[in-house]
């Protein structure tokens, strides 16, 4: 002893004195509550110590019959849960003789409550009460103590440094805390270091070393583990059930390891299972883990460790709660509270007692609600609360605490069933109908996530075929009748894959059943859908549904006629809906004339080996009419347009023979000759045009003397009126003498769409055309000099078509009519004087047709129709005599035709490009004029004027010109004759 401690002696026998009548005066609070615990529970009695049990027994007999006592428990009981600034309002309310006694009570327990709070050696003075972590800032060997980390009811953690020659490595030391190294817990501790030093897992903390310190007392060297308990890590990082899973499964592996080497671990619990930033879980703290290797007697080593009883009671296992022996199956409940917390975040019972005991009764006695219950949003269930003060023990979670619910709750339907069922098994009170192993409930959560049957829920047929029908989803995107459709395929497949015992027989119904519904989609869903207001998207949906089993099908069928006029009927409904001009249609104009060209193949061989076939006929008449109309109107490409509008008549001219009777064949007939004539009227081959459109006359007229009444054929007669009168109508080809003549023609087109449209009012098509042939009217009113008449007719055109569009987004077909309506509008309120109006329309239709025009920049139709849309604006801008923007907008139409001209050229584009350079002319010529500083625009005026000369020149050597063309012609060579650009 030294000089120091000897005259520090006297005062350390004081402090041992005053901790003896510390012994003696118990706390009254502590002591009645072991009375409660002793009556209530017998076994207590067996683990409690002797001079307690004696004197609870003879407290018990006196208390216990009086209601007195009963009264004054439980109001002390209330009273010291509450806050200072409450209780005394709390006593108020009962009888003062009561008060008083629990007013007693009160104090006494305040002057008791620093009972045994701190170690005997502090008490007595062998250790300052300041001097309780000598060790930090010390080296023990080659580890230099920086700070504590953790403490347990055995052991301090501490964060240690090892300094090599190169590098700092950091680590955990853990020691025995000071007034603790007793005999059993020394043993406990070498015990810990032998259960370390055979673990070698990368989910285990690693041992790195051991030794003892100069005073003798025993530590470990650990893996420094630098994370947050698994739990929290899964909450802060938002994981889903499955990664969830996943990851704790991974900790089941770390379990599984411990118990092949014959260790149970008897302490698991998420602050045991730190997961670091790279979602590494490390399984902690060996501290009360059981050795089962049989070298162990339990009346030495392990019986004294045995007698800590240490655990975490709302982690523990029943058979830990009660004493009996431990086995693996102890961990396997541990890790399903652990589950159970994970994925509903909350633990298996409400636990609001202050009272070990109680716990334990709990624990032991009541049954877990299931975890899909307490994540439900309509569950009666209340999260379990923990009330201030709530009983803790060494290394113990609070009771009743939580984790953040935020991040745990789930969709009730992601637990219920199978997850609800593995984590029930592996909190079953009794072992044996746990699982067996760590590795078998893992296994289950394996299965569970493959989506494969599970041990843990009764194996029924049903089940098995619930289970394998989550593995094979199909998704299925139409309307309800096809969803129902597929519904009933799939069942079917199911049936055939679980009950078929002859694969071939199976496989031909299959066929058969696929190819009926695929059938049912196109030509009587689809069909049904067709002309309805609204329906593109959907007809999508349902053509290329049709379409994927088709394909599927011709790969089985090989050359099967039927299965291929199936799938070339598919085609050809698939590029009418991707972008046939005349139709509600998806804006693909590429891809619409790639699925026609696979129709026709398929056609084309079919009709080569039955030429007789009529239906055959009509259906490759179809495909090349379409085929004729995308090449002429959205691919620019009149010799393949003319190619297959020759095609299709040659095909109809088969039918029309076949049927003579039937006066619809000799309309369709008909309408393909306007369709090459028109064709031939862009190529300036005027006297082929008058041919056909002469044969579509007579044929005409020879249908509706047949069928007068027949919508069809009706609706083909107003379309050869249109194209006639059009075409007579044209200021570009034809004397303006011909408008009235032109005008004629219409009114009687319009006559007959105005009759269909009221005889099927819900016909989006036939709609559309009335649209269009209003909107005819209109151009000849025009360029009648009738600008009051045109726009009457642009305006009612311009409602019909934003009503259609209005009711289907998808369909670009309708909102590029609107926007070339728009642009017809603002021409006609422009020569009518109404400039800001006309303006206005035309800046509408420019933003519709641009977006058009990039959304499928190889459809020239959209192409023609939004550089037409800039040449309205930009004469707006003109009139306006905003010439510097007027000039950006001229330029970029000229520059999408002549883009389009150098594609395949035509008369149409050279006119209009033609027209533009005398625009952009003028336009320059007035910007100079404004500004005659810039010598460029002078120059560039007069080249505009050349270009318009040169290319008017052109065409006048092919064909005669209009008179409006003849005009223009006329003022470009006087501007070019007469510009000059000298100041």
């Amino acid at each position: 002893m030294t000089g120091a401690q000897a005259a520090r002696l006297p005062e350390r026998l004081k402090n041992a004195q005053k901790t003896w009548h510390k012994l003696k005066l118990i706390s009254l609070q502590t002591l009645f509550r072991a009375v409660t615990l002793i009556a209530s529970e017998p076994l207590a009695l067996q683990s409690s110590e002797p001079i307690y049990t004696d004197f609870a027994r003879n407290v018990q007999v006196k208390i216990m019959n009086s209601t007195e006592w009963q009264k004054i428990k439980e109001i002390f009981n209330k009273a010291i849960d509450l806050p200072e600034a409450e209780r005394a309002a709390f006593l108020e309310k009962h009888d003062e003789i009561i008060i008083e006694k629990v007013k007693n009570l009160l104090k006494a327990n305040e002057d008791a409550n620093d009972f045994i709070v701190e170690s005997a050696f502090v008490d007595v003075g062998l250790i300052d009460e300041n001097e309780t972590d000598l060790y930090i800032g010390k080296q023990i060997d080659d580890y230099k103590i920086l700070e504590e980390i953790g403490h347990g009811g055995m052991g301090t953690v501490y964060l240690a440094a090892k300094r090599d020659e190169s590098f700092e490595k950091k680590v955990a030391i853990k020691l025995i805390k000071r007034g603790m190294d007793t005999n059993a817990v020394l043993k406990r501790f070498v015990l810990e270091r032998k259960i370390l030093a055979g673990l070698e897992n990368p989910n285990i903390a690693s041992l790195l070393d051991g030794g003892s310190t100069e005073d003798g007392l025993p530590y470990l060297v650990m893996e420094l583990v630098e994370g947050v308990p698994v739990t929290k890590f899964c909450d802060l990082n938002q994981f889903s059930i499955e990664e969830r899973l996943e990851l704790f499964r991974k900790v089941c592996s770390a379990i599984s390891y411990a118990h092949q080497n014959l260790v149970i671990h008897r302490d698991i619990k998420p602050s045991n299972i730190l997961v670091t930033k790279d979602g590494i879980p490390k399984l902690l703290d060996f501290g009360i883990a059981k050795l089962l290797h049989p070298d162990w007697s339990l009346e030495t080593d392990e019986a004294t460790a045995t007698m800590f009883r240490l655990m975490t009671p709302e982690y523990a296992s029943p058979e830990q709660i009660r004493g009996l022996p431990i086995t693996t199956a102890s961990d396997v409940y541990s890790l399903g509270v652990v589950l159970y917390e994970l994925l509903s975040g909350e633990r298996p019972y409400k636990i609001e007692s202050r009272l070990p005991q109680e716990v334990a009764n709990i624990i032991l006695t009541e049954e877990p609600i299931r975890p899909s219950l307490v994540v439900s949003p309509k569950s009666k269930v209340q999260s379990p609360k923990s009330k201030a003060g709530t009983l803790t023990y060494e290394g113990q979670e609070t009771v009743g605490q939580k984790t953040n619910p935020q991040s745990t709750i789930h969709n009730p339907k992601s637990l219920r069933g199978d997850l609800d069922n593995i984590i029930l098994k592996a909190l079953r009170k009794e072992p044996e109908r746990r699982y067996q192993s760590v590795q078998e409930f893992s296994e289950d959560i394996r299965r569970h996530l493959a989506g494969l049957p599970v041990t843990a829920t009764a194996d029924t047929t049903f089940y098995r075929i619930g289970k394998f029908i989550q593995r094979h989803k199909v998704g299925v995107l139409t309307t309800v009748s096809v969803s129902l459709l597929l519904l009933l395929t799939t069942t079917f497949a199911v049936w055939q894959a679980v009950r078929a015992n002859e694969e071939r027989a199976r496989a031909e119904r299959r066929f058969a059943e696929t190819r009926k519904i695929a059938n049912s989609l196109l030509f009587e869903i689809h069909d049904s859908l067709k002309d309805l207001p609204g329906a593109t998207a959907s007809r999508e949906i349902l053509v290329n549904r049709a379409l994927e089993y088709l394909d599927t099908l011709s790969q089985e069928a090989d050359d099967n006629p039927e299965l291929l006029y199936e799938l070339a009927v598919a085609y050809r409904k698939v590029g009418e809906i991707q972008g046939d001009p005349y139709f509600s249609n998806l804006g693909q104009s590429s891809t619409a004339v790639q699925s026609l060209q696979k129709a026709f193949e398929i056609q084309e061989k079919l009709v080569k080996s039955k030429p007789e076939n009529i239906d055959l006929q009509r259906q490759i008449g179809l495909t090349t009419f379409q085929l004729g109309d995308n090449y002429y109107l959205t691919q620019n490409n009149f010799d393949e347009a003319l190619k297959y509008f020759r095609r299709s008549q040659t095909a109809y001219k088969i039918v029309a023979s076949a049927e003579p009777l039937e006066g619809k064949w000799k309309s369709a007939l008909a309408v393909r000759y306007v369709r090459s004539a028109s064709v031939l009227s862009k190529k300036s081959e005027y006297a082929a045009a008058n041919d056909d459109f002469k044969n579509a006359q007579k044929l005409n007229d020879e249908a509706l003397a047949m069928s007068p009444e027949n919508l069809y054929v009706l609706a083909s007669c107003s379309e050869i009126y249109t194209s006639i009168g059009n075409n007579l109508g044209n200021p570009d080809y034809n004397d303006l003498g011909k408008t009235d003549e032109a005008l004629e023609v219409l009114q009687k087109a319009l006559s007959i769409r105005k009759k269909i449209s009221e005889k099927e009012p819900n016909n989006t098509l036939y709609k559309n055309f009335l649209g269009i042939t209003l909107k005819d009217l209109g151009d000849v009113y025009l360029a009648k000099g009738d600008v009051a008449g045109a726009i009457e007719n642009y305006r009612e055109s311009l409602t019909i078509h934003q009503t259609i569009a209005g009711k289907d987004a998808k369909d670009a077909l309708a909102q590029g009519t609107v926007g070339y309506d728009l642009t017809k509008l603002g021409n006609a309120l422009l020569a009518n004087g109404e400039l800001e109006n006309a303006l206005k329309n035309h800046e509408q239709s420019v933003a519709i047709l641009e977006k058009l025009h990039l959304g499928d920049t190889e459809n020239d139709m959209f192409s023609y129709t939004f550089a037409f849309s800039l040449e309205g604006l930009g004469n707006a801008l003109k009139a306006k005599k905003d010439y510097s923007k007027g000039l950006i907008i001229y330029k970029r139409s000229v520059e999408i035709l002549e883009k389009l001209n150098s594609k395949a050229s035509n008369t149409e584009f050279e006119i209009k490009i033609a027209q533009l350079h005398f625009k952009l002319g003028q336009t320059r010529q007035l910007l100079y004029n404004s500004n005659t500083a810039n010598e460029n625009l002078c120059q560039e005026a007069k080249t505009d004027f050349q270009k318009s000369v040169e290319i008017f020149a052109k065409i006048q050597n092919l064909t005669a010109l209009s008179p409006t063309n003849a005009a223009i012609f006329s003022q470009a060579k006087q501007g070019a004759e007469n510009i000059k650009c000298e100041k």
